[in-house]
């Protein structure tokens, strides 16, 4: 046999041994952790290095002048907060429903993003599991009006019992939730393409009808600023403008890309085929396209153009709460648990 012809050979056995190995689409096969981004592959930039855009200085980037750190920990003023108890049967919607509360669909979505980092609330909810939550009409000015629950599963189920609190760290620009330990319950990109938000309301693969969800959503004011996390070469902007409105595409390196949807504004100069530093501007959040509220879309999109789960390509963390911020928020836990437990105000 020809030695040309025996190399061809020995190539595609090659070829289909690491096409076998190789997972199906839009699942990534590594992590990528903070550091130095890759360098872009297969887009030639017509920008020079002296025309990349550059990382601005966090005190550059001015937030929406009604965003203001708190200078100390806060937890969630409660008056006129209201107890609710049931057991769930059926849907979330159908159990808060049967139950007479007002607006079923926007508590039930309200209490999910207060659900997902623990469970399925989609496929792990069983007939029989109980909820306890406190709700306000009003709490903070921020729009999930959940101010603490208790989930206590069937015997037996997969899903371990837990308590989460609306509780506002020292430094930051809105509350979040946490365990009754004090951990975050949001588990945070190590690598964050926005610098403030109000709220996590959509994660990778939530259910939206006929399609998931394909990245994470950050509800945040209109004019927050929004940031590359990894840099690369803009491959495109303002594609699909009805349902994406001003959005940016960027291509990281090794087939990877970055996507920002929803903006109210892109940055200047970020045009396709300029160059962009991690951590450089990209836009501020908005509501265009196809969108109900400001918030930014973040997505990560594979080699073959399949969405991927940002916190499997960025890795995460959760913040947890200490010193002077760990002792305000086990008072506020406790008068919590004692109104959910008496069932009523205190």
């Amino acid at each position: 046999m020809p030695v040309r012809l025996l190399r061809v050979i020995l190539v595609l056995l090659l070829t289909a041994v690491v096409s076998s190995c190789r997972k199906p689409p839009g699942e990534p096969v590594f992590v990528i952790t903070p550091g130095v981004p890759p360098s872009p592959a297969g887009l030639e930039s017509t920008a020079s290095p002296s025309e990349t855009i550059a990382v601005e200085q966090p005190e550059t980037l001015q937030l929406p002048p009604a965003v203001t750190p708190s200078d100390t920990a806060t937890a969630p003023a409660v008056p006129g907060v209201r107890v609710i108890s049931l057991s769930i049967h059926g849907s979330l919607y159908a159990s808060l429903e049967a139950h007479g509360c007002d607006r079923p669909d926007v508590i039930s979505a309200h209490l999910v993003r207060c659900l997902w980092w623990r469970m399925n609330p989609w496929r792990d909810i069983c007939a029989g599991d109980s909820l306890v939550f406190l709700y306000a009409d009003s709490s903070e000015g921020i729009e999930n009006q959940t101010v603490a629950l208790h989930y206590i599963p069937v015997s037996g189920s997969a899903v371990q019992p837990f308590s989460v609190y609306l509780f506002r760290k020292t430094g930051d620009n809105y509350p979040s939730y946490f365990y009754s330990d004090g951990t975050e319950i949001a588990e945070l990109l190590n690598t964050m393409p926005i610098s403030t938000f109000e709220e996590i309301t959509g994660v990778y693969s939530e259910p939206r009808g006929d399609h998931v969800h394909g990245g994470i959503d950050f509800k945040a004011p209109e004019g927050t600023p929004v940031r590359t996390a990894r840099g690369g070469v803009v491959s495109r902007t303002d594609w699909n403008f009805d349902n994406n409105g001003h959005c940016v595409e960027i291509a990281m390196g090794g087939g990877y890309s970055e996507i920002f949807l929803h903006l109210s504004s892109i940055a200047p100069g970020v045009a396709p085929g300029a160059s962009i530093a991690a951590g450089a501007p990209v836009g501020a959040v908005g509501s265009t396209g196809h969108s109900y509220a400001p918030h930014l879309h973040y997505q990560i999109n594979d080699e073959n153009g399949y969405p991927i789960d940002p916190v499997l390509f960025f890795g995460t963390h959760q913040r947890v709460l200490d010193g002077a911020d760990l002792t305000a928020f086990r008072a506020f836990r406790d008068r919590c648990d004692g109104m959910m437990s008496a069932g009523g105000l205190q």
